[in-house]
């Protein structure tokens, strides 16, 4: 496995002052407050707990959080709880509108404070198990997570195996502690109550190594020089939920309730953007911890057990759609030992230039068409190693609505490269626009426009640009990603658009693009089969209400 690498001293100095940008919670000082209420009701299971009226009407609900796991529940140096959980919590309390008070809990107490009432919620780090799922009941996930196993940089632990003989420092009550008791006995295993106890059990070198959730020791490790992430995922992908008293459904079903509406804005997404990213900067992708409307797709409940790397991919894209596929790719090729290097470019030359070049395996941005055109004009040797996706080419609204409004003097704007230049005349001309000269076909400009409906100019842009003049022109004429990043959907947006099962659909697919020879490496039949999946047509389809259409061949 290898090292995870720790960022900067400037990023590192970014998350130390991570306390400064979460939001505020109830002070440490609060937690000692009394847990019961006079509302507590026993169910017919003899659990405590109190129901969402009763909630609303005490004006207060008791959420139980770590105090000392930073960034996900601890207590800063003003005594104000912060991080992902508390973020989340304070929302809850929001919504519920009541004032969240926070109780401080370890991991070994987390069922026990909702089985005595101590609690209404947990939001705690806590792992759904079946075993824990016998005893209280969670709401849908906010989190996804693995075990990680931290170790100090000159004795570095990369396999689970190093660790037979030597001594594992583990949190009582975690799930870390449960897979190596069943897994590994011959790990000893140091255990202690708190994480502040196992982290400085760490520092003092009493142990080998520590394991928990790899969220919070690649954090951890991001913060303390001398150690790395040398084990990034052991053991199944988990889920993260929050947990009420067993038998109490009108707290749960508001829970799932809750986070199903949350998905609308996005709001876990904006969480690990407030409480994790001043973390972990660019070394965690947020789409492989974060959950939102509490779905979790098929690869996140596949086992990923300590797979072993077999290299990285780096692929050149466009941000949108091809970034954000690619991101959701990462996991499903990690699960298989790649690493996947995104890096986005705004542009359409360099992406093909530094594959040819050889500092890029790929790139995913272009179609067949525009992707042969360039080969032609530089002399660069790209080949189709799969097609992806299509995206349909719309004519969208600009200061006008509707093509019958169309007038003398109005303008429309079109991109201006060879390929996508014909592509919009044509669609112009399939809505009656403007009539091209006999045989134009995809090789058309501007001067190939034989009449115009009406006395209209045409404006070439560069794609990138065509969006931005969409308050000053007519109608804007889009490639699909740029129609996307300017806020349109194919769907409901456009006036006209090129249907399923039309030629220019099927020319203009989408590619991974390689240099010739490298079409069928590992690495890129990997990359295709990945991106070609089930679980990636579907995260298509749900994410872009058919501005994107997966290829099949």
């Amino acid at each position: 496995m290898a090292k995870f690498k720790k960022l900067a001293t400037a990023v590192l100095t970014a998350a130390l002052g991570l306390t400064t940008l979460a939001g505020c919670g109830s002070t440490a000082a609060d937690t000692n407050a009394s847990a019961g209420t006079a509302a507590e009701t026993e169910s017919a299971s003899n659990a405590i707990f109190r129901t969402v009226d009763e909630i609303k009407e005490s004006g207060t609900i008791k959420i139980g959080v770590f105090s000392d796991k930073n960034p996900f529940g601890y207590v800063d140096e003003n005594g104000e709880y912060q991080g992902y959980d508390i973020y989340f919590a304070d929302r809850i309390g929001k919504d519920l509108g009541v004032e969240v008070e926070y109780v401080s809990t370890e991991a070994a107490n987390r069922v026990e404070y909702l089985e005595s009432g101590k609690v209404d919620i947990t939001l705690a780090n806590f792992t759904v198990t079946d075993e824990r799922a016998e005893k209280v009941d969670f709401a849908l996930p906010y989190m996804k997570v693995a075990l990680g196993v931290v170790s100090p940089d000159d004795a570095l632990i990369t396999s689970a195996d190093e660790l037979n003989g030597k001594t594992l420092i583990v949190t009582k009550g975690t799930t870390a502690e449960t897979y190596f008791t069943e897994n590994y006995p011959d790990v000893n295993l140091l255990k202690f109550d708190q994480y502040t106890e196992a982290y400085n059990a760490l520092l003092d070198g009493r142990g080998d190594a520590f394991s928990t959730d790899n969220t919070e020791v690649l954090a951890w490790a991001l913060q303390n020089d001398g150690f790395s992430v040398g084990i990034e995922s052991l053991g199944n992908l988990d889920s993260i939920a929050p947990a009420v008293s067993k038998g109490n459904t009108t707290l749960l079903n508001w829970l799932n309730d809750e986070i199903k509406a949350l998905a609308d804005e996005q709001f876990f997404h904006a969480d690990y953007a407030a409480t994790l990213a001043p973390v972990y900067g660019d070394s965690v992708d947020p789409d492989s911890l974060v959950v939102e409307g509490g779905v979790l797709g098929d690869a996140d409940t596949t086992a990923d057990a300590d797979v072993e790397l077999k290299g990285t991919i780096k692929v050149a894209a466009s941000p949108t759609p091809h970034a954000e596929i690619l991101a959701e790719a990462k996991p499903l090729l990690a699960a298989q030992g790649w690493d996947l290097e995104i890096t986005e470019f705004e542009d359409y030359v360099q992406p093909n230039l530094v594959v040819d070049s050889g500092d890029f395996d790929a790139n995913y941005f272009q179609h067949i068409p525009y992707l042969d055109n360039f080969n032609e004009e530089k002399g660069t040797h790209l080949v189709n190693a799969g097609g992806i996706h299509y995206e349909p080419f719309g004519i969208y609204p600009g200061t006008k609505n509707s093509l019958d409004d169309l007038a003398d003097g109005d303008v429309i704007a079109v991109p201006n490269d060879t390929t996508n230049e014909a592509r919009a005349l044509l669609l112009l001309e399939a809505n009656g626009v403007l009539t091209l000269k006999e045989g134009a076909g995809l090789t058309a400009t501007v001067k190939d426009i034989a009449s115009y409906a009406k006395d209209i100019k045409i404006q070439e842009l560069e794609a990138a640009q065509v969006s931005r003049v969409k308050d000053e022109v007519a109608f804007v004429v889009l490639n699909g990603n740029y129609a996307l990043e300017a806020g349109f959907s194919v769907g409901k947006d456009a006036i006209a658009y090129e249907t399923s099962d039309s030629e220019a659909a099927k020319t203009y697919v989408n590619v991974i693009a390689v240099k010739e020879g490298n079409e069928n490496s590992e690495a890129i039949q990997a990359l295709i089969s990945v991106l070609k999946s089930d679980e990636i047509k579907q995260f298509i389809n749900e994410k872009y209400d058919g501005a994107v259409i997966p290829f099949e061949d």
